[in-house]
């Protein structure tokens, strides 16, 4: 059988390749020799004679075969451009088969996709894209390669950062309030929300307005509360207040002011000490630096300012609580004498007003 000799240049596309050759089938077949002894007219005289074998060549003769056929397929199918590659001529002692190919290239170039989004959405990223060459690889497209990725900034998902509102500048009434407000990038869109706003202040002691006294040691002993109005000795000796054993008092109010006198009768006859005391809580040492001595209170006012309050609960803290009484009005001079007498104490209750410097 001939052999299939052949030269197959390098792909000149570079890609996978396969070669098919196909080599032709040349056989032959003779039949087994029929051998016979031929003595002819002699007695002496034989011999074998084998006649020549009866004999079938599949190509006729081996010397007439066709010769092999040997081609060669690229897998995939290059974009060839621009140059000829020319097969180089086949070595020694080998012959090529069929007529020499040359692969061109054509229409080589660059294939470019979109830019993807950038890989945040508030600040700087990165994006990227295809790039490739047709022709398989890089160096058979002209010019230099595109980029494939690149910087980006983007803003769309930038946002602003809110704080809680802070408290009302005012503890009662108008004021402001404040919160921050951080841009989380390095721009964001929209309206940049508030960062301060008006407000209205409404503690609890904004409608409050009370006085608690305590006698005996500072914020123990005997307690007395009193609401918003005038109380002299007399009213002080009703409710049973003892002027002069006064140690502290506690005003309860934002806008409550009480002022305290030496003399039962608001120190009218009576030239004497005042003090004045706003919200806040004071003991014996308080009260004398501010002009409040010996424990001697023997008439105050109580008031507030009705004009400033920012709310409308003017009932507040205006019940009585256990151990305690609230008076919400000064007791009438008249009626508390009119109910001494009836009761036959006149004298007794004058030597206790004397106690609590009167006045009268």
């Amino acid at each position: 059988e001939p052999n299939c000799a052949m030269f197959c240049p390098p792909d000149p596309c570079e890609g996978k390749k396969s070669l098919d050759c196909e080599t032709p089938k040349c056989t032959t077949r003779c039949e087994k020799p029929h051998c016979m002894l031929d003595c002819g007219s002699s007695e002496l005289g034989c011999k074998t004679v084998c006649p020549s074998p009866q004999c079938q060549w599949k190509c006729q003769k081996p010397a007439s075969c066709p010769k092999p056929k040997c081609t060669m397929k690229c897998e995939v199918a290059p974009s060839c451009s621009q140059n000829t590659v020319s097969v180089p001529p086949p070595a020694d002692g080998m012959e090529t088969v069929g007529p020499v190919r040359s692969a061109k290239r054509s229409d080589n170039k660059w294939i470019v996709g979109d830019w993807s989004r950038c890989s945040t959405s508030c600040g700087n990223g990165n994006q990227t894209r295809h790039v490739e060459c047709n022709a398989g690889l890089d160096h058979y497209c002209p010019g230099s390669r595109p980029v494939s990725s690149q910087a980006c900034s983007e803003v769309s998902g930038c946002d602003f950062k809110v704080g809680e509102w802070t408290a009302c500048s005012a503890k009662c009434g108008p004021g402001k309030r404040t919160r921050e407000v951080v841009c989380q990038g390095a721009k964001c869109l929209g309206n940049r929300p508030a960062s301060v706003a008006e407000c209205v202040g409404r503690a609890p002691t904004c409608s409050q307005c009370q006085m608690r006294v305590w006698g005996g040691s500072d914020f123990n002993g005997w307690e007395h509360s009193f609401a918003p109005g005038e109380y002299s000795s007399i009213d002080l000796e009703f409710k049973g207040l003892k002027c002069d054993d006064v140690s502290s008092l506690e005003v309860v109010g934002e806008f409550c002011e009480a002022e305290v006198f030496e003399y039962g009768d608001f120190n009218k006859l009576h030239p004497g000490w005042s003090a004045k005391f706003v919200q806040g809580k004071y003991n014996a040492q308080d009260l004398v630096a501010r002009g409040a001595k010996n424990n001697d209170i023997s008439s105050f006012k109580l008031v507030r300012d009705g004009t400033a309050s920012p709310t409308d609960h003017s009932s507040a803290n205006n019940t009585s609580k256990p151990g305690r009484d609230i008076v919400s009005k000064a007791a009438d001079p008249d009626t508390w004498r009119s109910s001494v007498s009836s009761l036959g104490a006149t004298v007794s209750v004058a030597m206790a007003f004397l106690s609590c410097k009167s006045g009268l």
